[in-house]
């Protein structure tokens, strides 16, 4: 008999969510994925107030490479 996803309990639920993503992170690219890799990563940041509180602009920049075997 299978479960509704109501009776399915938190600590299930997030048992499964990291469970996708580990087998995202580790599991190879199918045959004829581009590969990608990182060659650069900047963040900016920038602290500020307004309004009377404390705020943080933040900025990632990633440069990466795609190689495609085509």
């Amino acid at each position: 008999m299978s479960k509704s996803h109501k009776d399915i309990s938190i600590s299930r639920s997030v048992g499964q969510f990291f469970g996708h993503l580990w087998g995202a992170t580790t599991r190879p690219l199918p045959p004829g994925e581009p590969s990608k890799t990182v060659i650069d990563s900047n963040v900016e940041q920038h602290e500020g107030e307004v309004d009377g509180k404390k705020v943080v602009l933040r900025r990632t920049t990633i440069d990466e490479v795609e190689i495609r075997e085509d």
